[in-house]
């Protein structure tokens, strides 16, 4: 019976987790469209979207960074840590789990300044 309840509750725990934005890199070369001029910064290839955001984000040095997505209000709906290194790197956002409105992302050193944000709208 302990085994049958331990269970359940894995089931419940697991089916009530809130489902994560997936971030993924791209190795190819930069798109003018995604080019940016400055040290630092986030550009993002379209701002509507509807299943995935393709951006660049161009570093002043290899190591970690965070990449947020806000709502309107400005409420964090979801952050992932990133390795990436110096210069442009390709990034893709997947928004599928994202109800239709509008969206900020933002590119954060690990101790949360801001290094670019753009906004986008989720069809």
């Amino acid at each position: 019976m302990k085994k049958i309840l331990s269970l359940l509750l894995i089931l419940i725990v697991l089916g009530c987790a809130q489902e994560e934005i997936y971030i993924e890199e791209v190795s190819i070369d930069i798109p003018k469209a995604l080019e940016i001029k400055e040290l630092v910064g986030l550009k993002i290839e379209s701002a509507i979207v509807e299943e995935e955001v393709r951006m660049n984000v161009k570093l002043p040095y290899s190591g970690e960074y965070r990449v947020k997505v806000r709502d309107i209000e400005g409420t964090l709906i979801s952050q992932e840590i990133i390795l990436a290194n110096e210069g442009n790197n390709l990034l893709k956002v997947y928004v599928t789990t994202l109800p239709s409105s509008s969206y900020k992302l933002e590119l954060t050193e690990l101790n949360h300044k801001l290094l670019g944000s753009e906004t986008i709208v989720v069809n």
